[in-house]
């Protein structure tokens, strides 16, 4: 919860976080739910976010008078100007190789009548990207990312993306905070030290959620997945980097700006000792609890 002071006129703090599909969302809202309890809401009403977020986030905050974080998959960019209200943005990216492969693997165990759940029940890894990178098709594996933080709703070319990607690197140099889901534990630690003024009591220590399995052929969150995932595309692969080059140039960006914060939080090897050390105590207390069910 908020501190609040005496006397003296206090900002109320909502924390937006934008629940990218497949960008390990699901596990970071539960560590605001952990956090935050009943001043946490998953909102699933996706239509009225997409068409008029501005008007919904405005609802739900005034109406809500407890609320301090709300997460949504269509997270609206249009934020309300509320007096005494400040709206603090956050998302996860990942690599937009390693999330192609978790978005098929995700659809793929899917038992939905989606266009893409059918589709990837149907085929084959490369067969399905080779559907998603078809124009008439929605943009969830080309340059999704870039297009989801710019806040665009529709269907879009490349040469439209380059205004979108241009106004996220804006964002992001004015106070939109990003992490990065191949080193979640490293952005996790940074958001803490980044919130803790303004939510003193926020721990995003996690058990992580929805989860797919691995592969027995490597680190499929990593350079080995990527490999294995542009070796398997085959003759695809550079129409899959081309139609993802802007996420691709977002994940960089990021990922220089997480080093950089790292490097000037004082202590950070002890802090992320720290975090992890969290980590374990709350699994146990989890898998004690299940035991013991």
């Amino acid at each position: 919860r908020q501190r609040r002071g005496h006397g003296k006129p206090v900002m109320r703090n909502i924390l937006l976080h934008g629940h990218i599909f497949k960008n390990a969302g699901s596990t970071f809202d539960w560590s605001l739910k952990q956090s935050f309890a009943d001043g946490f809401l998953d909102h699933r009403d996706d239509k009225p976010m997409r068409l008029t977020g501005s008007e919904v986030l405005e609802r739900l905050v005034t109406e809500n008078s407890d609320l301090c974080a709300i997460s949504s998959h269509h997270m609206t960019r249009d934020m309300p100007q509320l007096h005494g209200v400040n709206f603090i943005s956050v998302n996860l990216l990942r690599h937009p190789i390693l999330r192609i492969r978790s978005v098929y693997d995700f659809e793929r165990k899917q038992k939905g009548v989606t266009p893409g759940a059918i589709a990837a029940r149907d085929k084959s890894f490369r067969d399905y990207v080779a559907w998603r990178m078809q124009p008439d098709v929605v943009r969830t594996i080309r340059n999704y990312q870039t297009l989801y933080l710019g806040g665009c709703h529709r269907s879009i070319d490349n040469h439209g993306v380059k205004g979108y990607f241009s106004q996220v690197l804006e964002s992001i140099g004015t106070g939109s905070l990003l992490g990065i889901v191949e080193r979640y534990d490293e952005s996790m630690v940074v958001l803490e030290e980044t919130l803790r003024d303004v939510f003193p009591g926020i721990d995003l220590s996690y058990v992580a959620q929805n989860v797919s399995a691995k592969s027995g052929k490597g680190d499929r969150n990593g350079d080995d997945g990527v490999a294995e995932a542009v070796a398997e595309l085959g003759n695809l692969a550079k129409t899959v980097l081309d139609e993802n080059s802007f996420d691709q140039a977002l994940y960089q960006v990021a990922c220089l700006e997480l080093d950089e914060k790292i490097r000037s939080i004082d202590q950070f090897s002890e802090k992320i000792e720290s975090f992890r050390a969290r980590l374990q105590r709350k699994k146990k207390g989890i898998f004690s609890r299940i035991a013991g069910a």
